[in-house]
């Protein structure tokens, strides 16, 4: 059973995501509908990690893909960037033979590279963005699991 696209004006607005830093907005792509450009809605870090956790639980999603693949893109950084070897890039350039500004950019792409619609793993590479830190101690394994389901 196909759930229909849920619109994001019809998502109650809650105070927090109305009081929300500005550092906490994750700026939309625009989109052009019939000729006419159209400025997207911010998305919150709160409603990147709810959605997140909706398809790592159910495995269906609502959004577009465009808007999914740039939330998913930045939950991937802000998690690469948790790790202790983001800030030890030499580190990191001789565990995986690359800097983490090359790892990132290489796992990114290889999400943007679904350009029709996510991977049928989009359920697993949520519930690991979620909660990678204490799935893979390391980002070394924590890179091998990604490219592995993307």
């Amino acid at each position: 059973m196909e759930v229909p696209p849920i619109e994001d004006s019809e998502l109650p607005a809650s105070a927090d995501t109305v009081h929300q830093e500005q550092d906490d907005v994750l700026p939309v792509p625009d989109t052009i509908n019939d000729g006419v450009m159209e400025q997207k809605q911010e998305i919150t870090e709160e409603e990147v990690r709810s959605t997140l956790e909706a398809i790592a639980s159910t495995g269906k999603f609502w959004h577009d893909w465009e808007k999914l693949k740039s939330m998913l893109s930045f939950q991937l950084k802000q998690v690469l960037s948790e790790y202790p070897e983001a800030k030890a890039s030499n580190e990191l350039q001789s565990t995986l033979g690359e800097t983490f500004s090359e790892l990132v950019k290489r796992l990114d792409e290889a999400l943007h590279s679904f350009v029709e619609g996510p991977p049928f793993t989009l359920q697993r590479i949520c519930e690991i963005l979620l909660d990678a830190c204490s799935i893979y101690p390391n980002l070394s394994k924590l890179a091998l699991a990604l490219e592995k389901i993307s």
